[in-house]
């Protein structure tokens, strides 16, 4: 019996299968399609793309410069307010609470006063020769001293802080009692321009005959000081009083 041993066969890889219409090789050695060039509307598109992008881009860019102006405002203007109530702070605030409660007026609007008048400068001196805390002149001094127990000879006694404060609010008493009245604009209108002319006032430049608004005071100095005193009064309310 012959001993009859086959040699191995070698190992040969099959073909590569071929497309039945192109006769191109397929499979993971087959060659990747070429891509070729944009067409011309593609590149529009694309353009077209780019523009939104960019424009979108510019929009929230300016949006947030915006903002950031606002923020940045409104910061200003919040330590602008803050600064405005550090300056009010008053002084002589016993004397102001004392004779404010003996005269029966609100402390804060007898601050406003004196810091509209004098801005705590007991040793004021306007260019009309008011003088002190709350600005007499000599015939105002000299009207009230007798019902504030001072006499003639004591005009000087208006730089003493207690002595102006107390004749202040005398002053502001009387002037509320005379209008009937204790509304801040014509009370400042008054204590400013003297209290005669007010009912003038009142009958030619008010809208309801009983008040006045800051626009409609006729006089520019007058006009400028009440608003100053009302804007204090709303301060000095709102932080210390």
């Amino acid at each position: 019996m012959n001993d009859f041993s086959p040699s191995p066969t070698p190992y040969t890889a099959p073909p590569a299968q071929r497309n039945r219409r192109s006769g191109r090789p397929q499979g993971r050695h087959a060659k990747p399609k070429k891509q070729g060039p944009l067409a011309w509307w593609q590149w529009l598109v694309l353009a077209a793309l780019a523009g939104v992008i960019v424009y979108q881009a510019f929009q929230l860019s300016q949006a947030n410069a915006r903002l950031n102006a606002l923020y940045k405002a409104r910061q200003e203007a919040q330590e602008r307010y803050e600064k405005n109530v550090q300056a009010h702070a008053p002084r002589y605030r016993d004397l102001i609470e004392q004779y404010a409660a003996e005269y029966n007026l609100n402390p804060a609007y007898v601050s406003a006063i004196i810091k509209q008048e004098s801005d705590y400068n007991p040793r004021a001196v306007s260019s009309k020769g008011a003088r002190g805390l709350m600005q007499f002149m000599p015939d105002t001094f000299d009207w009230v001293k007798n019902n504030c127990g001072y006499r003639s000879s004591d005009f000087d006694v208006v730089y003493e802080p207690e002595a102006a404060i107390k004749m202040g609010c005398y002053l502001l008493n009387y002037i509320t009692k005379q209008l009937g009245s204790s509304d801040p604009v014509l009370v400042a209108c008054a204590y400013h321009a003297g209290w005669g002319v007010v009912p003038t006032w009142l009958q030619n430049y008010s809208a309801d005959g009983q008040s006045l608004k800051v626009s409609e005071i006729p006089k520019s100095d007058t006009q400028t000081y009440a608003g100053r005193v009302v804007n204090s009064y709303a301060i000095y309310l709102q932080h210390y009083y």
